[in-house]
């Protein structure tokens, strides 16, 4: 073979050579799943988001607590944070929860507040629990106040009047007899369906009955005094 052919068998060469590399590159860059635009954003498992989902319907007016609510929360966060499910179904499960969680707890505290006697602690609980999680609302501002006033009738104004039975009859204020008798009859600033409650009666028919008592006997000292 001259020299002429040679030269020109060497060219064919490494143009084939070269065509062969530029197709194996193109090959190897080639993705059918983003070509076709299926490429999944994120990992998700539909199994996930479901036994939560359901875990959120087994709620009830009976069994519902603010640790169920935290319990749910932190799983849900976790679940996202794990890419078991995506942003919206966390979004879902979120909103979900919470309007479930706020509609059984205005069920339970009217439920609570209808017992006699009325279970405070565990109003005060959701009513706080609500509070922190959503912010104040009027309906929870106006269930404190009741609460409130439930303690003072039920527990600081019957101290009041232990107060003043044990100053003795020396002390003895009249004008402070008839406040203090005149709240226990009254109960101004409770609810109506508060005060027709058998505790409540109770605690304010004790009270009276220890007023009237504590004054029977003081004017029978005093007029032992003057004779």
């Amino acid at each position: 073979m001259n020299q002429k052919y040679r030269g020109l068998y060497f060219l064919g060469a490494t143009l084939g050579v070269g065509l062969i590399i530029i197709a194996l590159m193109k090959l190897m860059s080639f993705d059918p799943i983003s070509n076709n635009g299926s490429k999944p954003t994120s990992i998700m498992t539909t199994g996930g988001h479901k036994v939560l989902e359901n875990k959120i319907k087994e709620l009830s007016v009976s069994n519902v607590t603010p640790q169920q609510y935290n319990n749910l929360l932190i799983e849900i966060n976790t679940g996202a944070s794990q890419n078991l499910f995506n942003q919206a179904i966390k979004d879902m499960l979120l909103r979900q929860l919470n309007e479930s969680y706020r509609d059984l707890c205005g069920e339970k505290i009217k439920t609570l507040l209808q017992a006699d006697p009325i279970k405070k602690d565990q109003v005060y609980n959701l009513v706080s629990h609500l509070q922190s999680t959503f912010g104040p609302n009027k309906e929870l501002t106006a269930i404190k106040d009741k609460l409130k006033a439930l303690d003072y009738y039920t527990q600081i104004l019957p101290q009041k009047v232990t107060a003043f039975i044990n100053q003795g009859f020396a002390d003895f204020d009249n004008n402070q007899y008839k406040i203090l008798i005149n709240e226990l009859e009254k109960m101004p600033n409770l609810d109506q369906n508060l005060k027709n409650k058998k505790s409540i009666i109770s605690v304010r028919n004790s009270g009276v009955s220890r007023l009237q008592l504590f004054y029977r006997n003081y004017t029978n000292w005093s007029s032992a005094m003057a004779s």
